[in-house]
């Protein structure tokens, strides 16, 4: 059997051992039923809440504006209300308020308790008065006009290599750098516990003799990627369908997504470069796994969390991805994978960049997994205690 054929053998077998097709389709239909559950008592809790709330008025000619909208308030005009009837009225329940209007600019709410709807009955009276207000400003002079007039503003790009991005491609590409994060954090739950699992019941150290500790190694980063790449995919149909027909099955027109698409070139460079990201630190971090003796005491399962620092990097300069400290982090191998596919989605990025970087981390992942497998050769066999940093540093050295 050649090294390829070990290789896809291990990578199928750690693929198998964390998915089971059963329980995947059993774990989206639970996530079917959670999501159109949680919608439904949603849906039940919001209607108790937007019953409307009966409101008479007293002195409305006072206000010099129309009564505004403000749900749940419904204005009772059924009757013309004086003092005593709206008294009586509130008293027995069958109006929720009672709105004595004493000027244009006063008013007074009588209710029998506090209630959220009268902060929004407030504020609905407050705005309908300006807007009455910057109508009539508006009506009496032709100056008055130019206060709803927006301001006219467009953009050129002047230089020549530079191209505006469009809006569904920024979607999109935030998109693939959220399942890249997601990829990683969910990955590293089977590979730690696959690598740690198999150290405590010494069940590595009987194949290393038969395959080598970098094809193994490979086969895990291989097969693991692949695992992570299943569950991420199934939670996001599963999340992206409950988005799409819960609206639907509760009656209501479907929420508005976010357009996804746009350059194609571009999304496929982000997705490549997020990928890569991906298993550079799952090579990282399973040869972090293979050094730890015991996963329940290790102080070592905080560095797990590593992988989190480029992403907050990245959305930490979302407003300065164009600055020389952007583009310096966007070339780095172990913040690229976050901070170039945010530079490459939300402004322009030279092409010498995009090859210095694909290089950079192309390298350093190839890098990261051999001496993963060098770790892993020599951290595997080790128990009772864990590496020293000199120690982890000589297996590396060592061919």
């Amino acid at each position: 059997m050649t090294r390829w054929q070990q290789t896809w053998e291990v990578a199928r077998w750690e693929f198998t051992r964390f998915v089971k097709w059963k329980q995947q389709l059993i774990g989206f239909g639970i996530l079917l039923a959670m999501g159109f559950g949680g919608g439904y008592i949603g849906r039940s809790i919001a209607k108790a809440e937007q019953k409307p709330r009966m409101v008479a008025v007293i002195g409305g000619e006072l206000l010099g504006f129309p009564l505004p909208e403000a749900k749940p308030v419904a204005w009772d005009t059924s009757e013309v209300w004086t003092e005593e009837s709206a008294s009586a009225a509130l008293a027995d329940k069958r109006l929720s308020g009672v709105l004595v209007v004493t000027s244009a600019l006063e008013a007074e709410l009588r209710i029998r308790s506090q209630s959220e709807w009268a902060e929004t009955l407030e504020s609905s009276l407050t705005a309908a008065r300006q807007s009455a207000l910057l109508a009539r400003l508006v009506a009496a002079s032709p100056e008055g006009a130019s206060l709803t007039t927006p301001f006219a503003f467009r953009k050129t790009l002047t230089d020549a290599g530079a191209k505006r991005t469009e809006v569904s491609t920024r979607i999109t590409a935030l998109a693939i750098l959220f399942i890249g994060f997601t990829l990683v954090m969910g990955g590293f739950g089977t590979l730690f516990t696959g690598i740690t699992g198999e150290k405590q019941q010494r069940v590595t150290e009987q194949l290393v003799a038969i395959v080598p500790p970098q094809v193994w190694m490979d086969g895990k980063i291989i097969g693991l990627t692949g695992a992570a790449l299943v569950g991420t995919g199934i939670t996001t149909i599963g999340v992206y369908a409950v988005v799409k027909a819960l609206p639907l099955a509760l009656g209501r027109s479907a929420l508005p997504m976010p357009t996804l698409g746009g350059d194609f070139g571009v999304l496929a460079l982000i997705a490549f470069i997020t990928l890569l990201g991906v298993v550079l630190w799952f090579s990282l971090m399973a040869a972090i796994a293979a050094t730890i003796d015991d996963p329940n005491s290790s102080t070592r399962t905080l560095l797990l969390f590593a992988p989190m620092l480029p992403i907050m990097v990245a959305f930490g300069m979302t407003s300065r991805l164009d600055s020389p400290a952007a583009q310096v982090l966007g070339m780095f191998p172990l913040t690229s994978s976050a901070v170039m596919p945010m530079r490459l989605a939300v402004t322009t990025v030279a092409w010498w960049e995009v090859v210095v970087a694909l290089l950079l981390l192309a390298v350093t992942t190839w890098l990261f997994r051999r001496l993963a497998g060098k770790v892993f050769g020599a951290g595997m066999l080790m128990y009772g205690k864990e590496p020293t940093l000199g120690e982890t540093l000589r297996w590396m050295r060592q061919s």
